[in-house]
């Protein structure tokens, strides 16, 4: 964004007015907003992420909305630009990802949102069936230009938005009150928040002229122009206000004097002695990023069919395009293919270790395989340059990840598949299923003769963690996979309408919960390896179903439940004896233990404590006997919930969200109940409620 304007913006009353809003079509930031709903429920962050409460507050604000009959169209980013035009920014913007992350590791103040935050933000929006589309490249363009097209406003926080010609305003989503909902005199519900409009803003320095916005958004510094030599001129001088923000206001004092760019510009490179050319062309080139034209996404959201693309994008195979747009396929599509590099989110985990993406990176090289080799990728005047380069018939592409706390970049080799020599990207989706599950279940290391009777709909998140327990550095242990499927099977129970009073899962609450390193640091990989195998099964078109992701891991459960085994604890003494999710989870453990050979049991029991859940493993058929069981358990037990929740649960939830943050309790003990039998007792016995203002 532009450089110090939120704050100035958000700062001057004159600017941003009060309105009540409703019935109404609304362009959402979805990356903005997911960001914002985290952080403002102050989850999780230094334990993986609690994506089950995450999503709890995605499905309160959009049920919000529409009380208030407020009509949500959502756009979320897709791969980096293509003209490179923000690739030193991305740059700065991951070294200092990877400085918050680290923060947070040693328990200074940081800011990290865990890595699977988009995935759970677009499973729920499909679960809610809220319009969405995913771009091709950086969204914020692309909303600006629905927004004019539309005549409807945008909720961000972008400050570029302060910049762009939107006729119906822009809603800051810091500003946006979506919990405070009131009514108006006809009985009509709305949520209060504040409004900008660019004819607000030039209104206030003497009706200046709006195009002279981006001219100013350029001065200042944004995400594609820096000019310190310009930016750092003695603008305060022209202040009227003064104070804090006396060089932003000195500069739009200045350039209200200005009648267009032009002369604006011709005015700026008066003031500077050198390299005038460079600033000209930067300015032009600047001042273009802020006009509109027709976008693409109207017509997407009409009938979900995708514009053709141009220039370096046509690169890209017709059917993935419906695919990206629809949320399906993730961007690393366009940045392997377009840009041949990729770029990693920081986790919060040991940085005296390498990366955790390190141990998913078998995984993206199959990946990388199936977008860059084959015959037709090969007319790319790009991937034959690459070749050349190298001198070989190998791909490579560029990894931008960490190395201790600095950002570095290496060369990954593209590795094709075994399963079929010359499968090409324009043809994947054709190949017959069994093909495309072959070529996912040889990419984590898994026979096919040997999954049989595992439940369809778990079959990925097995997967996974067998791969993950094989691969990991360093090595889990049993508690470490105890903990994780412990979690998953609370997170799957806990969703289930029909869930007994057995499922509770008994803890000891003992206040703050310490920050495991080795724990954190193999969840972290565990995440990983899961990221990239729903991108890989994406790609393949889905050979397996994909798993529900705010289901699958809740941070802070699971870092107490290691904690709680590493004190001796039994994993069985956590379960009611008997009940369903006791014996779920022996099923699970059982399930995921016999895809592993001999040697790497030995690796993840050795030294352990408590062993009895994985005696039987040596036995094959007691391993049959467990999948079998698993299969017939999952029968009974896990079908989707797929209603759309009543008010009472948004409610309860609510209260959930605000005040569950498990390393700030004070009880002595606890059990983790399902929320309809939460839901039950609450009705019983009403909490108090509280107002809270949202986002302010």
């Amino acid at each position: 964004g532009v450089r110090g304007l939120k704050s100035y913006i958000e700062s001057n009353k004159n600017i941003l007015k009060d309105l009540p809003f409703r019935d109404s079509q609304l362009i959402i930031d979805g990356c903005n907003l997911y960001y914002s709903l985290y952080f403002y429920f102050q989850l999780d962050q230094i334990h993986g992420g609690d994506y089950d409460a995450f999503k709890d507050s995605i499905k309160q604000f959009f049920t919000n909305l529409k009380a208030c009959d407020i009509h949500p169209y959502v756009v979320l980013d897709g791969g980096a630009d293509h003209t490179d035009k923000k690739f030193e920014t991305l740059k700065v913007q991951k070294q200092g990802r990877i400085r918050r992350a680290h923060n947070l590791s040693v328990g200074r103040r940081g800011e990290c949102p865990p890595l699977l935050i988009k995935n759970v933000f677009r499973q729920t929006l499909q679960e809610l069936k809220v319009p969405f589309v995913q771009c091709l490249e950086e969204a914020d363009w692309e909303i600006a230009a629905l927004a004019k097209q539309w005549n409807c406003p945008v909720l961000s926080n972008d400050s570029d938005f302060y910049i762009f010609d939107l006729p119906a305003g822009l809603f800051p989503t810091v500003c946006f009150r979506w919990k405070n909902i009131r009514v108006n005199r006809l009985n009509k519900k709305y949520i209060p928040t504040k409004h900008f409009t660019v004819e607000r803003l030039c209104a206030s320095f003497n009706n200046m002229n709006k195009e002279l916005l981006p001219v100013f958004a350029c001065i200042l510094g944004n995400d594609y122009v820096n000019l310190q030599n310009v930016a750092y001129l003695n603008w305060e001088v022209h202040s009227v206000h003064g104070g804090d923000f006396a060089r932003i206001d000195g500069l739009l004092c200045w350039l209200s004097k200005c009648p267009e760019p032009e002369m604006a510009i011709d005015e700026i490179l008066k003031l500077i002695p050198h390299n005038k050319d460079e600033v000209r062309e930067a300015l032009f080139k600047g001042i273009k990023e802020y006009k509109l034209k027709k976008g693409s996404l109207a017509q997407f959201f009409h009938s979900k069919t995708p514009t053709p693309c141009s220039g370096p994008l046509r690169a890209l195979p017709t059917w993935t395009l419906r695919h990206i747009f629809e949320g399906k396929m993730g961007s690393i599509l366009v940045d392997v293919l377009v840009l041949k590099r990729v770029m990693f989110r920081s986790q919060v985990e040991d940085f005296e270790r390498p990366s955790s993406s390190e141990t998913s990176r078998p995984i993206r090289q199959v990946i990388y395989g199936l977008i860059l080799l084959g015959e037709p990728q090969m007319a790319d005047k790009h991937l034959l340059a690459a070749k050349a380069s190298t001198g070989t018939d190998k791909c490579y592409v560029t990894e931008f990840d960490r190395e201790g706390l600095n950002l570095t970049s290496s060369k990954v080799e593209a590795i094709g598949t075994n399963v079929k020599e010359g499968l090409q990207l324009e043809t994947l989706w054709k190949e017959p299923h069994t093909l495309r599950l072959q070529v996912f279940l040889e990419a984590f290391g898994v026979p096919s003769v040997t999954f049989r009777g595992i439940p369809l709909h778990l079959q990925l998140q097995v997967f996974v963690t067998r791969f993950w327990l094989v691969n990991a550095q360093p090595q889990p242990k049993l508690l470490h996979l105890w903990g994780l499927l412990l979690g998953m099977v609370q997170g799957r129970l806990s969703n289930k309408p029909n869930t007994q009073t057995d499922t509770q899962l008994r803890l000891k609450c003992r206040g703050r919960i310490p920050m495991d390193r080795e724990a954190a640091h193999l969840y972290s990989q565990w995440q990983s390896c899961l990221k990239w195998g729903l991108c890989l099964n994406c790609l393949l078109c889905l050979p397996l179903p994909e798993p529900e992701c705010a289901r699958l891991y809740r941070g802070t459960l699971v870092h107490q439940v290691v904690q709680e085994l590493k004190r001796g604890i039994r994993p069985e003494s956590m379960l009611v004896r008997g009940s369903n999710a006791e014996h779920l989870f022996r099923q699970l453990n059982d399930a995921v233990l016999s895809l592993v050979d001999e040697d790497v049991m030995k690796r993840i029991s050795a030294g352990d404590i408590h062993r009895s859940v994985g005696k039987t493993q040596s036995d094959k058929s007691s391993k049959n006997r467990s999948a079998d069981e698993l299969s017939s358990c999952f029968e009974d037990l896990m079908y989707e919930d797929t209603e759309d929740c009543n008010d009472e649960e948004v409610n309860g939830e609510e209260r959930k969200a605000k005040g569950h943050k498990a390393d700030k309790t004070e009880c002595s003990s606890y059990t983790i109940r399902t929320r309809h039998k939460a839901k039950e007792r609450n009705s019983k016995h009403p909490s108090k409620k509280s107002e809270r203002r949202c986002f302010e």
